[in-house]
């Protein structure tokens, strides 16, 4: 018996564009900090704050990540 996949969700409401506007806005401006950090010479903090611009930005692309796991696992199957 083949499992179903469920239905891809349109992620909509305002709450969610508000939350994704403001992971994309973080993810961007810690991005730009980075470079600043960097041409500093302050190696550390810029690796952090690269870490957390990625998170930021994984963050703003989730309910793609998350429509793009579900499309994977239902190809394995």
């Amino acid at each position: 018996m083949k499992h179903k996949p469920p239905p891809r969700r349109r992620h909509r409401s305002r709450g969610e564009m508000i939350s994704t506007a403001t992971f994309l806005g973080v993810g961007v401006f810690f991005a730009g900090e980075t470079n600043v950090l960097l041409s500093e010479g302050q190696r550390l903090q810029a690796l952090m704050m690269g870490l957390f611009s990625a998170l930021c930005l994984a963050g703003a692309a989730r309910f793609h990540i998350h429509n793009l796991w579900h499309y994977i696992q239902s190809r394995r199957r």
